[in-house]
């Protein structure tokens, strides 16, 4: 009878002691979609249209001054604007998107490395809109959203980095938090836990668990807070590489699309990790946040 009430008064602190989160779905009504005149862009195409559809969207398209406009009827058949901006760099398609008041960029990035003709990662880098990336042809756009994995690493003050998964996913589908936590975590918290530099291997250990608690603490916060929306969202806690751990977890769920990275005051902060997810992994979209 005692164990019983100490369960139920553990549970009952447990609720208690999770945070109260407010994650909002954005409204995405401004897209910017780049064309390079290659064999993604009838897969970017089909992934815009979806979006515009299902957001009411205002699509604005893009394409390098080297490569020729695509057919007026090609967007007038999916409502997208009709004037095409050319752009002759990376920094000129970025001021274009910040003109544009883009809330989001969907761009095809070629494997073939001398067909680039945008930078990548100056994009990514000075956007304030999310990119996303698409490496190989999609038949359903739908599909992507249906199951997204959330790669996430570094601290747990990331709310407002949810808003762009919780928004993508379909209604029914299933949103997956992966969070990993590295040894290297433990120096940018060191100060934050008041925890010596010299901490020993087993006081290295006690911190990860803290950690790890802390952080069981927050996703539970997270998925309370989307019990209110029609999709599945749950979490993965992990001790150990995030670019690791991303990868299996992909290689073992059918995901449609993995998001990287965080915003922090309208620009995109990406980590090391982040940087390699979104070059390794090419079979699935990659939102770049």
């Amino acid at each position: 009878m005692r164990e019983r009430a100490i369960e139920q008064f553990e549970s009952i602190f447990e609720r208690a002691s999770i945070p109260v989160l407010d994650i909002r779905e954005i409204a995405l009504r401004r897209v910017s979609l780049v064309l390079k005149g290659g064999r993604l862009d009838e897969s970017v195409l089909k992934l815009t249209d979806y979006l515009k559809r299902r957001f009411d969207a205002l699509v604005r398209v893009h394409r390098p001054a080297s490569v020729a406009p695509p057919a007026a009827e090609t967007l007038e058949d999916r409502g997208f604007e009709p004037d095409v901006q050319a752009f002759e760099s990376t920094a000129a398609l970025i001021g274009q998107v910040a003109l544009a008041h883009s809330q989001l960029v969907v761009i095809p990035e070629p494997v073939d490395e001398a067909a680039r003709v945008v930078d990548f990662d100056a994009l990514v880098e000075g956007c304030g809109a999310p990119v996303l990336l698409l490496r190989t042809p999609i038949e359903e756009p739908a599909e992507i959203f249906r199951r997204i994995l959330h790669s996430l690493s570094g601290d747990f003050q990331q709310t407002q980095n949810f808003a762009y998964s919780f928004t993508l996913v379909e209604n029914g589908g299933t949103l997956r938090l992966l969070h990993a936590i590295d040894e290297h975590d433990v120096d940018a918290v060191r100060e934050a836990l008041q925890v010596s530099p010299d901490v020993s291997d087993a006081g290295e250990q006690n911190v990860l668990e803290s950690l790890a608690r802390h952080g069981e603490r927050y996703l539970k916060a997270v998925v309370a807070a989307s019990r209110k929306y029609p999709y599945d969202v749950n979490y993965r806690l992990e001790l150990g590489d995030i670019v690791s751990a991303a990868q299996a977890e992909l290689a073992a769920g059918a995901y449609g699309l993995l998001v990287v990275g965080r915003h922090e005051e309208r620009h995109s902060r990406i980590t090391a990790a982040d940087y390699q997810l979104m070059h390794l992994v090419r079979d699935v979209p990659v939102l770049a946040l």
